[in-house]
């Protein structure tokens, strides 16, 4: 492993002491087969930036081979048998005692800097959410222009990062909802002014 050199280290340190703190939500039966590469991901990510972030798993039951695999990539694991997404979203966030909440998807990709630049636009400017997408593929390739407009693809699911006083003014997810449930979070944040803003990544 690289050595970090002195400035970089005092870089990192300048960073973290002005980092916002942020609780990271991962539903594991959500994520399913991605888990252990979204756990790596997020490793990658917020290693420099002990006691700021927590990442914290969730699942609906009692499960070994999860509350290892958390705790080998520096996360937690929580059980709570309920039976939504949106419903143990809601439950696990009542436990944050970070600022900012961050909820991914199967479809996140993370670079390194996210986390940074979640917080330059949440903590540093006058956003109250910010979803980072991963770059969409042209998947309409072999459309013409006109029917790409008839047909639209929607956007990929990513990384939802909001305000944890913004998720508790608009009373968190749907608990009835489950894959649907970050996107509704979204509508309504948008129906009640939230400042929202999307960015790929």
């Amino acid at each position: 492993m690289a050595i970090a050199s002195r400035s970089c280290v005092e870089h990192d340190q300048g960073t973290s002491a002005s980092m916002d703190a942020y609780f990271v939500i991962i539903d594991s039966h959500w994520m399913a087969s991605r888990l252990p590469r979204s756990l790596a991901m997020l490793q990658n990510a917020t290693s420099s930036y002990p006691g700021i972030i927590e990442v914290q798993v969730v699942a609906i039951s009692e499960n070994t081979y999860l509350s290892s695999l958390s705790r080998r990539y520096g996360a937690r694991f929580s059980t709570i048998a309920l039976p939504s997404i949106g419903a143990r979203s809601n439950e696990i966030a009542r436990r944050s005692r970070g600022r900012h909440l961050v909820f991914a998807t199967p479809r996140a990709r993370l670079s390194n800097d996210w986390i940074i630049k979640a917080d330059q636009w949440l903590s540093k400017t006058s956003w109250d959410a910010v979803i980072l997408r991963p770059k969409r593929k042209i998947a309409t390739q072999g459309l013409t222009r006109g029917l790409r407009r008839l047909w639209p693809m929607p956007p990929r699911p990513g990384v939802l990062c909001v305000a944890y006083e913004w998720f508790e003014r608009i009373g968190g997810f749907d608990p009835a909802l489950d894959d649907t449930a970050h996107q509704d979070l979204v509508t309504r944040l948008r129906a009640c002014q939230a400042r929202v803003l999307e960015l790929e990544l």
